[in-house]
């Protein structure tokens, strides 16, 4: 099972590497024999940035493109190596070996992808290298055109033959580590060398209808989910209609509440630890209990238009289930690729402040605030679902939205990922003013928040995927919303 997720991931990382890719991160719940395991497989800021570095050159935030946009080491590649040796059954070489040849032989590009292509273009075109693998000849490529990335194979190859190390400490480093410096980039070969994911075993979690919810610690945003979840509990919500004014006004003031609680206290937990009542019944109880939520110093936000996170699930009869996300950030992340690679480096790092009183301020070695979230759900001790999605700072609220019609609705997993959603965009540095929504939620609206309607499903709130088990055996359900498939061995 942890080899078949191994192998997804890195075909992911080849035929979705708009979306992540062998320069992003990754964080992963694994349910091996009645046990839950978490992998944290984010990387951290490179030790000769600074908020000074930024500033001294005139930089009142971390720019989103470029160089000094590849702020932080990926983490991704690390992550294999995690699985495979603490969980695998067979070699990397053999493992990556359909991402090698997809790369080197190439793959048809689907429409989403060449929209991302396209819609990237703008930010990422000025850099070479980039342009080199995605505009081939020297344009967008159509549907269907076969894509084929020779060195990002020959990379594949290297960490097949020599290990995952050989990303952060081999000659794989040493090629990454010289083209980001001709590049002008801040990420060196001491960087590489020192990043290390992290193993929790029996991660953060909470108890919600019966089922025992886990979510991806932080750095990770997903506590978010937790405490909200924890507030919804109070609610009788079986006896509400799921498109009530009543439902949808619980739904919302209790996601404004957990967002400002999540604004507040999530980052990297070395620096910033949880508190310890965070996904506490008491602690949701208390927030409940300050009155109506409210909001202030507005800032309008907006949903980004393009996917950029791609999350997977595999589970077997057993009940042993791997809920895995991987990202580059920002669609095709930084734009940054190192000379003779084929990787693009991600630009999770832009996420960072540059206010050194915010507790996500820069600095170096730290990890920032990470918007990727998994989940897994146990009911009297077995496996019932794997949930993620992509969405950015939204993914809590997709997660929510899905559990909850699954919960309290009794709808199946598919169903619930079909069914139209809202989303209220919003950063940890700024309030929300708006609401869009898939459909006519205008029940939603209030005197500080405007509904927006997207005309219809829209990549905008979130491509989500899940396995749920049931007596009859596993299911897979799939996002229409995005190209993701669900597959039966």
């Amino acid at each position: 099972m942890i080899d078949a997720a191994i192998t997804i991931s890195s075909v992911l990382s080849v035929v979705q590497n708009n979306m992540c890719g062998l320069g992003g991160d990754m964080f992963a719940l694994v349910r091996l024999n009645d046990r839950v395991f978490e992998l944290n497989s984010s990387g951290r800021a490179a030790g000769r940035v600074s908020i000074d570095y930024y500033k001294n050159r005139g930089f009142r935030k971390i720019p989103s493109r470029g160089p000094l946009a590849a702020v932080t080491v990926p983490g991704l590649v690390k992550g294999w190596g995690e699985l495979a040796k603490k969980f695998g059954s067979r070699d990397l070489f053999g493992l990556l070996k359909p991402a090698i040849d997809y790369s080197r032989d190439g793959f048809p590009i689907t429409e989403k992808y060449r929209d991302s292509i396209r819609n990237s273009l703008p930010m990422l075109g000025e850099f070479k290298n980039w342009r080199a693998i995605f505009l081939p000849e020297g344009v967008v490529p159509a549907r269907g055109h076969n894509l084929k990335q020779k060195d990002l194979s020959t990379s594949l190859l290297s960490i097949a033959q020599s290990g995952a190390d050989d990303f952060y400490n081999g000659s794989l480093s040493e090629k990454i580590s010289k083209g980001i410096e001709e590049q002008g980039g801040v990420i060196g070969s001491d960087d590489l060398r020192k990043h290390e994911s992290t193993w929790v075993e029996n991660p953060i979690s909470t108890d919600y209808r019966g089922v025992k919810i886990y979510e991806t610690s932080p750095n990770s945003q997903a506590a978010t989910v937790l405490l909200w979840l924890n507030m919804l509990e109070t609610f009788d919500l079986s006896k509400m209609r799921a498109d009530s004014k009543k439902f949808l006004g619980v739904m919302v003031d209790t996601c404004l509440r957990a967002y400002r609680e999540r604004a507040r206290s999530i980052g990297d937990p070395s620096v910033t630890p949880l508190p310890a009542n965070f996904t506490s019944k008491r602690f949701a109880e208390e927030l409940l209990a300050q009155g109506q939520s409210t909001l202030t110093n507005f800032t309008q936000t907006r949903p980004k238009i393009n996917g950029d996170t791609t999350y997977f699930a595999v589970a077997d009869s057993e009940g042993n289930c791997a809920s895995v996300i991987q990202s580059n950030y920002m669609g095709f992340g930084s734009g940054l690729v190192p000379s003779g690679t084929g990787i693009v480096l991600h630009n999770r790092g832009c996420y960072f402040s540059l206010n050194p009183k915010h507790h996500n301020s820069l600095s170096p070695g730290k990890r920032t605030f990470h918007t990727l979230c998994a989940s897994l759900g146990e009911k009297n001790g077995e496996l019932l679902f794997a949930i993620g999605s992509m969405g950015g700072d939204v993914q809590p609220q997709i997660h929510a939205q899905i559990i909850t019609q699954v919960l309290d609705f009794g709808s199946d997993l598919q169903r619930a990922i079909d069914k139209p959603r809202w989303i209220i965009p919003m950063t940890i540095y700024e309030q929300p003013s708006r609401i869009y929504t898939e459909s006519d939620f205008s029940e939603l609206a209030s005197k500080n928040l405007r509904v927006e309607s997207l005309g219809g499903l829209s990549s905008q709130c979130g491509h989500a995927q899940a396995i749920y088990k049931t007596p009859d055996g596993l299911f897979g359900a799939a996002d229409p919303r995005g190209d993701g498939a669900s597959v039966g061995f």
